[in-house]
């Protein structure tokens, strides 16, 4: 690690560190001004205390600080390490310092191909949280999630209300949409989050395009478009070149405001609460045990595995389970039940060079690039996508994702298939013996409608424990109905022109579990074996259950959550953006409820 008088870097490779190193001397160009740690006593009152400095925590603590109120925000983490800025670096952090490193419990049925039968969960301990170490990026879902959500807690969440939320926060500078009329006027331009992308694409995002047109689907310029789904270029929450999220975009600047107090480093161990009604926190900070009150509300942005582990330690959570931890029974409600997420299958291509190929001098100088003026290969992240349905009544309403990357020659995949993505040693091994020779082509397909359900519960009453993650990961059969043509659709792309030109050809497993199985159901049980999360887990804190349509407790008074629990049912994409959509409503329902709306 190189020391710097600027910065600290987190998990930045050595060709980085060498570059970083050159430059550092002159300038400091990856420098965040980070909100300043808040010198704050044991016992002192804020009107409002929001509990987790994530997407949610971040959106909404920068929005109420525009009130005549004073604001406490806590976040377990710290600063994000300034690698968490260089979009091509975003995988550096998983399994890092800054991340939880959450993990499911072994179910002995799904995910058994992965390391002690066990899916990654990687969640940013950080300022920022997850949008501090996710893909950045900008998707929505679509309208038939949100009138979905209509259905259950009422037309404040149905797809023409959101939308008004999406655009409040999104400055688009898109140059495929903005010169588009039909696609702009379903954005925003004068939020404070930049949704980026150009005309510029790299080799392989052609190359994958040509082959998704090559297989029926149509090219979109617009992967929000909630009317036509296809294969195209997903648009970034990225700015000048660096990560723009609620953190960079939002609360570096609130922070600079006098009635907004960012804690760092302090867990919050449970929300205090009498007569039904939250009055404040227990915060551990370094050896001391604090409590901060609240004149108005609590509200819990902690995410989907951290807010029903305070809810639950606080004493809100399902009866039974909170009687077996010997916890006091404040309010039961079905807290920690309704988990589910994007489920994600992975089919890898071997194929010729030339598809994504990079030479060391070629990733130096991509280095040199960035770190010069912000140019080159870093300023990217994930970058092309295809949605297909199956449904033939719905056909633009997607049931499966298909995202597919590139690994060049001999990159060492066996790290990263260890470390991020969780295989066994065999698979590992196999696959990172072909990419000595071979690029390796992989596409993830995700199921983006899962009926399955799983479950949080407390592992201790321990807060800095983690929770017990149960995934539920195929419990629903139903979930399998359309994986086998999801997966075959993304093995035929080994048989388009330009993939065969290169030789291409899917890599079987080896799967012990699916030895003697064929056709369909060997599909299906490659399905169950291979499975693991797609990082957008939701619902353990639901709207309609736990929280009503304005996302407060129900039965206690004061105190709201405010991130992915919430969502009774996970959108049809990624989820950050939804994120800062439902902090911006919980902005809006706290400032009408305190008479400033």
């Amino acid at each position: 690690m190189v020391e710097l008088s600027c910065a600290s870097t987190g998990a930045a490779g050595a060709t980085f560190t060498a570059a970083l190193q050159f430059f550092a001397a002159s300038q400091c160009l990856l420098q965040e001004p980070w909100p300043p740690q808040a010198d704050v006593k044991n016992g002192t009152h804020f009107d409002i205390i929001v509990v987790g400095g994530g997407t949610a925590g971040a959106t909404l603590a920068a929005r109420l600080s525009d009130l005549p109120v004073k604001i406490l925000l806590v976040e377990a983490g710290g600063d994000p390490p300034q690698d968490s800025i260089i979009p091509g670096l975003k995988d550096s952090m998983k399994g890092s310092y800054y991340d939880w490193n959450f993990t499911t419990t072994d179910d002995y049925y799904s995910s058994q191909a992965l390391q002690d039968g066990s899916q990654r969960q990687p969640r940013g301990k950080m300022l920022g949280g997850s949008g501090s170490i996710n893909d950045m990026i900008y998707s929505r879902g679509f309208p038939a999630d949100y009138d979905e959500w209509a259905s259950i807690v009422g037309d404040d969440w149905n797809w023409s209300n959101v939308l008004t939320y999406f655009k409040k926060t999104e400055h688009l500078t898109d140059e495929r949409i903005t010169v588009d009329p039909e696609l702009s006027y379903l954005h925003g331009f004068d939020g404070e989050i930049e949704v980026y992308g150009s005309n510029d694409s790299p080799f392989a995002t052609d190359k994958y395009l040509e082959a998704f047109e090559e297989l029926g689907l149509d090219i979109v310029k617009d992967m929000t478009n909630p009317f036509k789904i296809g294969a195209g270029r997903f648009s970034h929450t990225i700015k000048d070149g660096k990560r723009h999220s609620s953190l960079t975009a939002m609360l570096n600047k609130a922070s600079e405001k006098n009635n907004l107090y960012v804690l760092k480093d302090a867990h919050v161990a449970k929300i205090l609460v009498e007569n039904d009604t939250a009055y404040g926190v227990k915060v551990l900070l370094n050896d001391d045990e604090l409590q901060f009150f609240a004149d108005k509300e609590v509200v819990v942005t902690a995410g989907t595995f951290n807010t029903p582990k305070i809810l639950m330690l606080s004493g809100i959570g399902p009866k039974e389970h909170l009687d077996e931890m010997g916890i006091n029974v404040v309010k039961d409600l079905p807290v920690g039940e309704n988990l589910h997420d994007h489920i994600m299958v992975l089919t890898h291509l071997a194929a010729d060079n030339g598809t994504c190929y990079t030479s060391k001098e070629d990733a130096h100088m991509e280095t040199i690039k960035y770190l010069y003026d912000r140019s080159g290969s870093l300023v990217r992240s994930s970058d092309v996508g295809a949605y297909l349905s199956f449904n033939k009544e719905t056909k633009n309403v997607p049931d499966f994702a298909i995202y597919p990357t590139c690994v060049r020659v001999n990159s060492d995949f066996y790290v990263p298939c260890r470390k991020i993505l969780g295989f066994k040693r065999s698979i590992c091994e196999k696959i990172d013996t072909l990419n000595k020779e071979y690029e390796i082509i992989t596409l993830a397909v995700v199921n983006l409608k899962p009926k399955s359900r799983g479950t949080v519960l407390l592992q201790s009453l321990d807060p800095l424990d983690p929770p017990l993650i149960y995934s539920g990961t195929f419990n629903d059969m139903r979930d399998l109905d359309n994986y086998p043509d999801a997966i075959e659709f993304a093995r035929s792309v080994a048989g388009t022109y330009y993939f065969s030109s290169k030789n291409a050809f899917v890599i079987d497993l080896d799967i012990d579990e699916c030895d003697d199985i064929f056709d369909r159901e060997r599909l299906e049980c490659i399905a169950i074996a291979t499975a693991m999360s797609a990082w957008h887990a939701v619902g353990t804190a639901a709207m309609g259950t736990v929280v009503d349509s304005e996302l407060r407790v129900k039965g206690v008074t004061g105190l709201r959550v405010a991130d992915a629990s919430v969502m009774p049912k996970v959108v049809r994409g990624n989820t950050n953006s939804p994120v800062v959509m439902i902090a911006e409503k919980a902005a809006d329902y706290i400032k009408h409820s305190l008479g400033y709306f």
